[in-house]
């Protein structure tokens, strides 16, 4: 069995304006599970922020700690206690939303109805549209082989509708050397993000490892983190297909397999499993919420969370 790539279709875009807006609609006609559906929210000061500041709501008291602004110490209480207390608010601040579109050289694979990229690009269109028309902030980083594409904050549709656009690009395969790693762009989002924005990584994970633990926790610290894994039919259980060539990355000689060999399948399938829940299990050990995605499914709104009021 042999795949090939149609160089006419690797040309193309990975969603053409048509596909775009079929999934605008789905954003907007999602019906989300309840569980999903904690707040609907569009304007700045409806949502209650979990991290406290100096918004209008107060929420509690504290000590005093030195470098606090004494206009906020808590007179009436700092009397009944005998300690300096000092009054904590509730922050108010404009939801938003943060993607991260990996589009890097194994994410342009697919066996079946499409790339991996171009469900990642179906993600992110359907998070983008979904947070644009509830009022959301929307940013986005597009990490592809030879470079990282940063998309500045924005609630214009139009704006919006651009950003779809450019992470619809077409996704010839093809190597590169200069291809940014997980671990080099996820301390760069921390410093351009207000806290408590709704982080989206959509990928297929497969340059994680213990490195990538610190930056996650670092941002999860401040911010929920929705991780969706991506994954092709064929990369979880091989298919009854016969002698097949298999080839490593600038090898001269590749391997052959029969994948009409059941046990060689069979321990595949145990293997891949493996793998997979073992990104699971690292990504919401960390405190990530965690989805996988196959690059069959037709309807990802009803698998992930969009940005319906998500609480913050």
């Amino acid at each position: 069995m042999k795949w090939t790539w149609r160089h006419d279709a690797a040309s193309q875009p990975l969603l053409n304006a048509k596909e775009l807006q079929a999934l605008y609609q789905q954003a907007h006609s999602a019906a989300l599970p309840h569980s999903q559906r904690l707040l609907e929210q569009q304007q700045i000061g409806d949502v209650a922020s979990r991290y406290r500041g100096a918004g209008l709501d107060y929420e509690e008291s504290r000590e005093y700690q030195a470098g606090d602004e004494p206009r906020f110490i808590n007179w009436q209480l700092t009397a009944r206690t005998g300690t300096t207390q000092l009054k904590q608010f509730r922050e108010e601040r404009r939801p938003s939303v943060f993607i991260l579109l990996d589009h890097r050289d194994s994410m342009r694979f697919g066996t079946r109805v499409r790339l991996k990229a171009a469900q990642a690009s179906r993600i992110t269109a359907l998070i983008a549209f979904a947070a644009a028309q509830q009022g959301w902030t929307v940013s986005a980083v597009r990490l592809s082989n030879d470079q990282t594409q940063w998309f500045t904050e924005n609630t214009h549709p139009h704006d919006i509708w651009k950003l779809t656009e450019a992470c619809s690009v077409a996704c010839p395969p093809q190597e590169s050397n200069l291809a940014p790693s997980l671990n080099t762009v996820l301390p760069l989002i921390q410093q351009q993000l207000s806290r408590g924005t709704h982080i989206y990584v959509i990928s297929d994970f497969i340059d994680l490892n213990t490195d990538s633990d610190t930056h996650l926790l670092q941002l999860q610290n401040q911010h929920p983190i929705f991780t969706i894994q991506i994954t092709d039919p064929i990369e979880i259980e091989l298919p009854n297909a016969g002698h097949i060539l298999l080839q490593k990355k600038n090898a001269e000689a590749g391997q052959t397999v029969d994948l009409s060999n059941k046990q060689c399948r069979e321990q595949f399938k145990q293997k891949a499993e493996k793998h997979h829940t073992a990104i699971k299990q690292q990504l919401q050990g960390l405190g990530c919420a965690y989805y996988r995605l196959l690059t069959t499914e037709k309807s990802p709104e009803s698998q992930i969370p969009l940005p319906h009021g998500l609480g913050t």
